[in-house]
């Protein structure tokens, strides 16, 4: 089955959400987008599991605060790979990024796990 554009985005900013939820420091994601996550979770509940409207979000939210390097991050998302990190502690939760069926209610539940992560490892 092949994977949608929009689909991709979406995987891909799940990834690097839970990738840099890790660091305690963001290179790609500042410190503000941490805090307006909340913003975009409310912007995806009117997204009915429409995966165009999720990505659409997304895109929107990266632009009103002007997270240029997440948009940036992004942009090479084509194909149907995802630039993969070999992390075996990680491979169970972005098996699951990369093979559930997306939905509002699982895009919104990866984002509180990476806001989550990303609060311990700022602590």
């Amino acid at each position: 089955m092949e994977t949608s554009e929009n689909e991709r985005i979406v995987r891909a900013f799940l990834l690097l959400l839970h990738r840099e939820s890790k660091k305690p420091e963001s290179a790609i994601i500042p410190p503000t987008a941490w805090e307006t996550l909340d913003e975009l979770k409310a912007n995806l509940a009117s997204a009915n599991d429409d995966i165009k409207t999720i990505a659409r979000a997304i895109a929107k939210w990266c632009k009103n605060h002007q997270y240029s390097e997440i948009l940036q991050a992004l942009r090479p998302v084509r194909g149907d790979a995802i630039d993969e990190y070999e992390d075996p502690d990680d491979v169970a939760t972005e098996e699951e990024i990369k093979l559930t069926n997306l939905s509002t209610r699982f895009v919104q539940e990866t984002i509180d796990k990476s806001q989550q992560q990303h609060q311990q490892q700022s602590s």
